[in-house]
């Protein structure tokens, strides 16, 4: 055996593992969007609360444009994860930052943890609050307005 067939054979090695890497990262993909999908299918949208959170001007310089509105249906986790159903890549924001969900006709936001911390009318938030329409919710530097 030559060391040019030997590293010929390590290389085959390698590039099986990178193509099975690959192939792993991509049905995990597929595999957290049916996850997120699936949600919508077990309770109808019809049938589940919507609420949205709309941005208002902020003093914070975004490296990505934000959407008009975040829409909310029956719950919402909100941060920079993948695994978030609102997801806002900015650096004062954490990975599962707040989540806000509708119970027995009211809806809830609770701060998972964040460090910057999660504002309501200005007031940080320590437990979970009761949200009403035209609440001003700021999180990272950011300005939201919720909307039922």
């Amino acid at each position: 055996m030559t060391i040019y067939s030997f590293i010929s054979t390590i290389l085959s090695y390698v590039f099986t593992v990178i193509i099975y890497v690959f192939i792993i990262f991509v049905i995990r993909l597929i595999y957290l969007d049916v996850k997120k999908m699936s949600r919508f299918e077990d309770n109808s949208i019809n049938d589940a609360a919507c609420s949205s959170l709309r941005p208002i001007k902020s003093k914070v310089e975004l490296s990505a444009p934000l959407k008009h509105r975040y829409n909310i249906y029956g719950e919402a986790i909100l941060g920079r994860s993948r695994e978030c159903d609102i997801i806002i890549n900015e650096k004062f924001i954490s990975q599962k930052h707040l989540i806000i969900w509708y119970e027995d006709g009211e809806w809830y936001l609770e701060d998972l943890g964040s460090r910057n911390g999660t504002y309501v009318n200005g007031q940080r938030i320590r437990q979970e609050v009761i949200l009403d329409t035209e609440d001003q919710i700021t999180v990272g530097g950011l300005n939201f307005i919720f909307e039922t």
